[in-house]
């Protein structure tokens, strides 16, 4: 999403976390995820248009931030919903949508009568689209603004540290 190599900002601060001791990159990790997670998880709830969007993307919506920078992720869930559908192997029809199609299905009744009859799927799903309507959207806007609010992070955190001297 954003390049690392255009930015010395960026550059900057992951080299500062690269080079920093391994507890303080911990502290500063577990304070930008602090920081960035609930804003993440407000712009997914609030693009998200249906209960099924909710349930299948916001409810597995995690940051990461390591010294390599920050991981944006959503729909990690991987407990299956009433109906037993897998947030985190089958969120495609929630981002994206899919399209309503009839397939023939086999089946057998109580006496033993084997039968084959059509079934209606992907109901659920909003129209296919080739753009992303939840995630990919909201990290298309917002990336930039949580990836500077990650920097802000740790460089508040630098500056906590007393032997630590912040040139900006």
């Amino acid at each position: 999403m954003l390049d690392v190599r255009r930015s010395p900002e960026l550059q900057a601060t992951i080299l500062s976390l690269r080079r920093a001791q391994r507890d303080v990159r911990l502290d500063i990790n577990k304070a930008a995820r602090g920081r960035l997670t609930p804003l993440w998880r407000q712009e997914l709830n609030a693009r998200a248009r249906s209960n099924l969007e909710r349930e299948v993307i916001t409810s597995g919506a995690r940051v990461a931030a390591t010294d390599r920078g920050v991981t944006l992720h959503a729909a990690t869930r991987r407990r299956p919903l009433s109906g037993g559908l897998v947030p985190s192997l089958e969120w495609a029809g929630a981002e994206f949508g899919a399209n309503t199609r009839r397939i023939q299905v086999s089946q057998r009744s109580r006496g033993g009568t084997r039968y084959t009859r059509p079934l209606t799927i992907n109901r659920q799903f909003d129209s296919r689209s080739s753009e992303g309507q939840v995630a990919f959207a909201a990290a298309s806007d917002t990336g930039t603004q949580l990836v500077a609010l990650w920097v802000d992070t740790v460089i508040d955190q630098f500056r906590q540290i007393p032997t630590v001297e912040v040139v900006a």
